[in-house]
């Protein structure tokens, strides 16, 4: 009950830092997320590019410096930052479980003490 729980608060409380452009990386990523809750996994970034957004560095072809790669070409990450949108989620950042946990991490530990059997409710 406190894994599952745990799973369930990390994924909400993360959410509204994630970068949102069309909601497909969301998506995903709360689908896969789900199926896992309460096995201790959460994920953060569904591929393809969720690895890449959560770094917030940009990506480059590196033969073109273009961040649309060639067919076949394997990109390379820039010191350039990505500028995320603020549109549907103004606390958008890179590393969004480090926001979530600077947030929300007292609660989580809190929340999961009184679920096992070892916080004062």
């Amino acid at each position: 009950d406190a894994q599952y729980w745990l799973d369930g608060q990390v994924w909400n409380d993360m959410e509204k830092y994630m970068p949102f452009r069309d909601g497909i990386m969301r998506n995903v990523s709360l689908a896969q997320s789900k199926a896992l809750q309460g096995s201790g996994k959460v994920i953060a970034g569904a591929p393809p590019y969720g690895r890449f957004l959560y770094e917030g560095k940009v990506m480059v072809d590196p033969d073109t410096g273009s961040p649309w790669a060639r067919k076949g070409a394997k990109k390379v990450v820039t010191d350039r930052p990505i500028d995320f949108s603020k549109a549907v989620h103004p606390d958008a950042t890179d590393h969004w479980f480090d926001a979530a946990k600077e947030e929300s991490g007292e609660k989580w530990i809190k929340g999961v003490k009184e679920r096992a059997g070892g916080g004062r409710k």
